[in-house]
């Protein structure tokens, strides 16, 4: 007869939440970031555009 040992395995399920709790945190504050860079972008575009449609209107 072959002997049963059992082994506790080790459980990393703290160590896996804290892992997806970071990339959750680390991926929010990247589109934070993004949001911030477009929302930059948008304005300047928006002021390139008033800009271009009152020069064209000037010279009407």
């Amino acid at each position: 007869m072959i002997p049963i040992i059992q082994v506790d395995e080790a459980c990393f399920t703290e160590v896996a939440a804290r892992g997806a709790e970071r990339e959750i945190g680390d991926g929010a504050s990247l589109t934070q970031a993004c949001i911030l860079e477009e929302i930059v972008g948008a304005v300047f575009g928006s002021i390139t555009l008033w800009y271009l449609a009152t020069s064209l209107a000037s010279l009407a």
